[in-house]
This record gives structure tokens, C-alpha cells and sequence, in this order.
């Protein structure tokens, strides 16, 4: 048989798609920057910082331009529009209601670097932005395609890159299931991440005004290429009170982890230091050189919960037990033998004037003897699942007919809406699910010897003096994919555990933390860009919190509005009480 070009030119570069070499990192890029900055030939017009005049008669698009924020990542400039559906911005050129109000409302929840275009793609050809849900809609992205030609699409948060023509995902590999287009498509995608951090506010050059709280000088960190998980690790760390007086107590380290945190740690809260932000190189260094779990390079992007294992793991166990430490414990019930038990002791109190205590020695000798709860190893993470979306189906509705492949094509670039359609859900729930009870299918009981009756469940015998949470963004969904949740997560300022003590005379109570910390990731698989927010609460104004935002060198108070509107990651909480369960520690 004879192979077509494309099928031969396929076979020798494992490429499905030949539409992918049109896009070059050079001609995006001067593209992308055009359209969201103005840079014409690696200038930028001073006349566009001056944004246009907004009255009566102004247009959506005008709207849209003059609303774009000022952000930098060296220097303050103007972008030149918020990220929006071009051609619902044109409905009755541009001047109807339901344009004005479409860009105003997007142009607000920019302002607070929202989630608010989860539905929204740019061709990578020309530029359009356009929109694409699986809610309804116009579906513009579809319309643009099929009149110009341009089939290469990147989404506008989550940076998944799309080919309508193979109706294929091209970038990141985890939707691919290739590597070759990851490595033709990274230095594209870095510049569009580039872009887009300005338009999201991912840097706002604030730190050219000293920040002050409370007294105390509030400084940045360094990102040494691809690193803000690294930085904003670091600021979560940093401002743990607990592990700041702990590591002060404790001296210097023959641990070079703990040993290069506590210097750290030490530099950034002296205020003789005049840096506006800090080089957390030697830091870096001595996780890169002792990590157990991660892979750490200036240009290599980790998690920032394996970050914060390889930090734990690498300074001094009684140290961290006695911090971070939750000692877990599980008890497996079987449904029959307590059905059973309970009915046995009802029994004998009606018939026989026994105390509980004896009764329960007859229940045992004649049913066997109730579960105890069995000790399992220290943690010092809790991961909580946040979605329960794997086994939902796909549904659609468009305000189109739809041919079998454009069906197609919108419920693959559609994915990442469905775990971002389910309802906030509040931290406690999370917790709570994490802690409920879990049939095991498999396991025999050991008493009545009855399978397929017995639960699992989980529970603390000790909590920390500091809480550490990380909430389970990227999970699979049915189709196998890994893909992340925008999920809102409702973030308590106190939080309240149950802790379930070894003491036999001591019944369970509760134990309540308080908000200190939260690392945020903003984006999606294809990219994105982490952030922390802590919370400071002001001397002078009890009910005044105040929220500090840090993104690698950059530093600032924020609202609790746009704390609100991110997605958390990992989420530190400190104990309110003074104990710290020291019994668990011997």
C-alpha cells in the first residue's frame, strides 16, 4: 500500500498533527503580546498607558480596553483588554445592553484575578478570543474556525492547547498523551503564561512602597526561572509563627535543610535587611541537594506539597512531629457483629440488673470483643478530595444544531467545566468526607467471618500545633484524564477538629485552629502560576485583618474579597489552644 504525505510525514515524526509546526514561539509570541499589551516591535506606545474615556455612548470593546488593568512584572504598564468573547462584545456592534454588561462584568472580576473565563479560548493564528460552553452559548470559538480556517485554539485559564481540525488535544501531555507536542509547544505556551499573568494580575509592582504590619517589614522572594511554588512555599513557612520560634529556640542544624530555613527565616524577619525582596538561593540549594521526593531545578515545576515533604523530611523528626505531627488512627468495624452486640445488650438490660460495664464483658464473651482503634504511622498533611465528578456524564446544550464532530469537538474542550460546575463546597465537608466511614468490599470479618460488611473509618488521636491541608485540585475524571478543579472551597477563619484521645476515661473533643496561611494555584495542566495570601490580624483594629498577598518578589495588602475568589491549594491553620498532645510525642 501507497501512505498519503500526511499519513508518511506522520509516521516519521509521531506527530497525529501536522497543523501544530504553523504555530513558532517568534510569531505568537509578537501576535499575543500586540493584542494584550500593544508592542509593536518590542515597544510599547506610551500612548496606550493612558486608557480611553468611558461615557454613555462608549462601546463594549472601548469598554473592554479602558477597564484592562495596570499590572508589570518590572514596570507598571497598562494591558489593552480583559480576556472576553470578542464576538459577544460586538452583539449590536458593540453598543447593546447585554454587550455593556457582558465586559463590565468580566471586567470586575478581573480586577479580583477571578476565575472568569473558564469558557473563553484564543485562536493561536490570530488572536480571537471566543467563547465555547457546554452550558449553551453561541459557541463563537466553532464559528470562528469554520470561517477562517484557524483550528489551533489555547484555552484562556487552564492554557490547554487544541486542534479542531484533528480534534485532538495537543498540550499538556497529561490531555495529549504524547510528549513530542510538549516539546515543540512549551516556549509557546511560556509566552503566552507571560501574557497572561499580566492580564490576571499575577505581578502588580507593589513593592516599590515599603509594606509594613504591625511593625514589621514585609519582604518578597526571588524566582529564579519557574520557581513560585518555591516562593510562595517559602512565604507560608515563613510566617509560621510556631516553626519561626521553634527554629530560633532550637540553634543551628547539622541538617542542611533545616539549617538553610532557619537562616532564611532569620534574614527575612531582620529589619536591617534594606532588599525590598530576598534570595532564598542557599535555601533552594540544600532542598535540591536533600530531596527525597521532588525533582527542584531553576526552570523544573514542582508541587508544592511534595516541596513542603521534602522540607519536613529534612529537619529534625522531633521537631516536626511535635509542629506538624497528627497521629491518625484506624478502626474497622463489621455492620453484623454490631448489629448483634446491640441487640444482645438491649436484651440483657431489660432482663438482667447488671451495670453497662458488665453487660458489655457478657457481649463480649458471647459475640467477641469490640474493635479498638489500631495506630497508624505520624502524618503531617492532611489531602482532601474536592470532587466527586468522575463518573459524570456529559451533557450539552447549545443554542445551534451541531454536526457529530462539532459535538465532538465541544465536549472534548470542554472537560475542564465539568469539575468546575459542581457547587462551592465549605473546608468542613471536605473534612468531613475525609473522616467518614468506608465500606471494604473485600475484607472478611475476623469474628463472624461474614464478608462484605465491614467499614473503614479514620480518625485523629492527635492534631498538631500546626494544621497543614492540601486540598486535591488535580485528580482524573472519567475519561482517565487528569485535569484540575476549579471547584470554590469555602475557607473558614476558625476551624474545628475533632481529636479522639488514647486515654480510656477521656471522650472525644474539640480542638480549634485559626487561618494563617493559604498557597494559592492559579490556572490550570497547562500552566499556571502559584501565589500565597496570609493573614495578619492588625494591632490597632481588632475586627481590621488585614490579608498581605505575595508573588515571588511582589508584595501587597489585598481584599478579602480577591482571597475569597482564589482557588487554595494548601492551607496552614495554627492551634488556638496551647496544648500540643505531648503524651503522643514520647
Amino acid at each position: 500500500l501507497v501512505m498519503g504525505a500526511a499519513e508518511t510525514k506522520e509516521a516519521q515524526t509521531g506527530l497525529k498533527c501536522s497543523h501544530v509546526r504553523k504555530i513558532t514561539k517568534r510569531s505568537f509570541r509578537t501576535m499575543v503580546r500586540k493584542k494584550f499589551l500593544g508592542e509593536v516591535r518590542g515597544n510599547i506606545p506610551q500612548k496606550l498607558q493612558v486608557p480611553p474615556k468611558v461615557d454613555s455612548t462608549s462601546t463594549a470593546q472601548t469598554l473592554a480596553n479602558a477597564y484592562a488593568p495596570h499590572t508589570g512584572k518590572d514596570d507598571v504598564y497598562r494591558t489593552q483588554t480583559i480576556i472576553h468573547c470578542q464576538q459577544c462584545a460586538r452583539d449590536g456592534q458593540g453598543r447593546s445592553k447585554k454587550a455593556k454588561d457582558y465586559v463590565k462584568k468580566l471586567a470586575y472580576q478581573s480586577k479580583l484575578g477571578a476565575v472568569c473565563n473558564l469558557g473563553i479560548w484564543a485562536c493561536m493564528h490570530c488572536g480571537e478570543m471566543a467563547c465555547l460552553s457546554k452550558n449553551g452559548g453561541d459557541n463563537h470559538a466553532i464559528d470562528h474556525y469554520k470561517k477562517s480556517g484557524h483550528s489551533i485554539w489555547i484555552q484562556c485559564h487552564d492554557s490547554h492547547i487544541f486542534c479542531m481540525d484533528c480534534n485532538v488535544y495537543l498540550y499538556p501531555r497529561e490531555l495529549s498523551g504524547s510528549n513530542r507536542y510538549e516539546q515543540l509547544l512549551d516556549n509557546v505556551v511560556y509566552q503566552w503564561l507571560l501574557t497572561l499573568g499580566r492580564v490576571r494580575l499575577w505581578w502588580r509592582v507593589k513593592e516599590l512602597k515599603e509594606t509594613v504590619v504591625n511593625g514589621k517589614v514585609i519582604k518578597g522572594y526571588e524566582n529564579f526561572g519557574n520557581t513560585c511554588f518555591f516562593t510562595s512555599t517559602c512565604q507560608a513557612l515563613t510566617h509560621c509563627d510556631t516553626l519561626v520560634q521553634a527554629l530560633k529556640k532550637e540553634g543551628p542544624s547539622q541538617r542542611p535543610i533545616q539549617h538553610e530555613l532557619r537562616n532564611l527565616i532569620s534574614k527575612y524577619w531582620d529589619n536591617k535587611e534594606t532588599d525590598p525582596h530576598i534570595n532564598p538561593r542557599q535555601f533552594f540549594q540544600a532542598v535540591q541537594s536533600n530531596a527525597l521526593f521532588g525533582q527542584y531545578g531553576d526552570h523544573t515545576m514542582e508541587d508544592s506539597s511534595t516541596l513542603i515533604l521534602d522540607v519536613l523530611s529534612g529537619m529534625d523528626p522531633s521537631i516536626v512531629n511535635r509542629i506538624f505531627g497528627i497521629r491518625m488512627a484506624s478502626l474497622i468495624t463489621c455492620k453484623a457483629c454490631e448489629t448483634s452486640r446491640e441487640t444482645l445488650k438491649k436484651r440483657l438490660m431489660t432482663l438482667l440488673p447488671l451495670k453497662e460495664i458488665e453487660i458489655g464483658i457478657i457481649c463480649e464473651y458471647c459475640i467477641g470483643q469490640k474493635p479498638k482503634l489500631r495506630a497508624l504511622p505520624m502524618e503531617t498533611t492532611l489531602s482532601l478530595a474536592i470532587t466527586s465528578s468522575n463518573n459524570r456524564k456529559f451533557k450539552m446544550s447549545s443554542s445551534k444544531k451541531l454536526s457529530r464532530k462539532e459535538k465532538l469537538t465541544m465536549q472534548r474542550m470542554t472537560i475542564h467545566q465539568h469539575v468546575a460546575d459542581e457547587k462551592a463546597v465549605p473546608l468542613e465537608e471536605l473534612l468531613s468526607t475525609f473522616f467518614s466511614k468506608e465500606a471494604i468490599p473485600d475484607y472478611r470479618c475476623s469474628i463472624c467471618k461474614q464478608k462484605g460488611n465491614c467499614l473503614k473509618e479514620a480518625c485523629a488521636r492527635s492534631l498538631p500545633m500546626v494544621l497543614i491541608l492540601q486540598i486535591k485540585r488535580f485528580a482524573p475524571i472519567a475519561t482517565g484524564v487528569q485535569i484540575k478543579s476549579h471547584r470554590k472551597v469555602i475557607v473558614p477563619k476558625i476551624l474545628e477538629m475533632t481529636v479522639r484521645s488514647e486515654r480510656p476515661n477521656e471522650g472525644p473533643r474539640k480542638v480549634k485552629f485559626a487561618l494563617k496561611s493559604q498557597v494559592v494555584h492559579d490556572g490550570g495542566m497547562g500552566g499556571g502560576h502559584n501565589m500565597c495570601y496570609t493573614l495578619y490580624e492588625s494591632k490597632e483594629n481588632r475586627e481590621g485583618d488585614e490579608w498581605i498577598w505575595f508573588s515571588d518578589r511582589h508584595v501587597g495588602p489585598v481584599s478579602k474579597q480577591e482571597v475569597d475568589m482564589a482557588e487554595p491549594y494548601i492551607l496552614f491553620y495554627e492551634r488556638l489552644d496551647d496544648k500540643d498532645d505531648k503524651e503522643l510525642f514520647v
